[in-house]
């Protein structure tokens, strides 16, 4: 991947500088590379309920554990390669790249990377089109007992933990529409695949997503944006479990430009989401514990503070806040849901992000 992008950048750089370019220009309008740099703390990078937290500190669960702590420092590298064109009349074509790569500094077994490409159309002054397809090669979530390798070896054993982790690819875009000069109405869509690895091959799904965007700009230095999008899941399942599920996100946000900091711009934002998962498992609770009757409620919280240090330069201070809790109809599985899919989790970051630009 990096390998394409310096090619596709060095024919960029070498289009701007050719006698040739006049023939280029006639489609090619900009391109420019983005280079963000990330530090990211986080106190609970597997999401653990009080209940694993207290038994890992007590080196309890042998073979569950396969993290050297609970909190870690991530650096993140990401690069996005932007190429905007004319190829349909007088109307803007954007191409990106996107490729990111999370590193744990203490729990390598947490490492992954995400690339992305889109395609986005403007068909008038109002109205524009986005597409794209994204990919991730590997995600870790943490070990779980195997159900066959626990009936093997007994529920005790400690090699019947083994890594609960996917692959994932997604195709999905948006469809936008100006409403008025300070309106904007975006639907969006995506069918998104997991695959999990050779011992969780049951939680195999697919995802299908649809939702709607809208943003206002209250002032000049105001934007409000609100969203709604609705998930459906369809796992594969056994013929005694079933991880299927319809899914209700709601979001609000405010952006805000502060007065210019010593001449250069700085902003705001923050951000607030509620979601509810229902499991749709016809199981009875003795076989799918996991999932029947179960009802999930999470809330985010997100801020971020923006500065522009130069033309081409910026930082941005991150924090983010999560929490779920997980509730079920089967009131005497209670407890036992609470302690395995309940959670709390903060995040600190701070992004350096430079553009460059390969044709102005």
């Amino acid at each position: 991947m990096n390998t394409i992008r310096v090619s596709v950048a060095i024919a960029l750089i070498g289009l701007a500088i050719s006698p040739a370019t006049a023939v280029a220009a006639d489609w090619l309008s900009a391109a420019r590379l983005e280079i963000v740099a990330s530090s990211v703390y986080d106190n609970n990078i597997l999401r653990y309920s009080d209940k694993y937290i207290s038994r890992f500190n007590n080196r309890e669960d042998a073979g569950r554990f396969h993290n050297s702590t609970l909190d870690d420092l991530i650096l993140v590298n990401s690069f996005r390669l932007g190429i905007a064109m004319r190829l349909i009349g007088s109307q803007t074509t954007n191409a990106t790249i996107d490729y990111r790569r999370r590193t744990y500094t203490h729990n390598g077994i947490k490492d992954w990377s995400y690339v992305a490409v889109a395609l986005k159309q403007d068909v008038s002054k109002k109205f524009s089109v986005q597409v794209g397809y994204s990919y991730i090669p590997e995600f870790y979530v943490r070990h779980f007992r195997d159900d066959d390798w626990t009936a093997l070896y007994g529920f005790r054993d400690p090699i019947v933990y083994q890594p609960f982790s996917f692959k994932k690819d997604e195709v999905g875009g948006w469809v936008q529409y100006a409403l008025f000069t300070t309106t904007r109405v975006r639907a969006t869509f995506s069918f998104a695949r997991y695959f999990y690895n050779e011992h969780f091959t049951e939680y195999d799904c697919n995802n299908t997503s649809v939702g709607i965007v809208v943003s206002h700009n209250v002032t000049k230095d105001l934007k409000f944006t609100a969203e709604f999008e609705v998930t459906l899941s369809q796992g594969d399942g056994t013929t005694d479990m079933d991880p299927s599920n319809n899914q209700n996100v709601y979001g609000v946000g405010i952006e805000y430009q502060l007065p210019k900091l010593f001449g250069r711009k700085n902003s705001i934002a923050a951000g607030g989401e509620f979601s509810r998962s229902c499991y749709t498992s016809t199981h009875f609770l003795e076989l799918d514990p996991n999932h029947a009757g179960r009802d999930d409620r999470s809330y985010r919280v997100s801020a971020s503070y923006n500065l522009e240090l130069l033309k081409n330069l910026g930082l941005v201070l991150t924090f983010g806040w999560h929490d779920r809790a997980v509730k079920t109809a089967a009131t005497q599985n209670a407890e036992y849901l609470s302690a395995e899919k309940d959670y709390r989790q903060y995040q600190l970051g701070l992004d350096i992000r430079y553009t460059f630009t390969i044709v102005p």
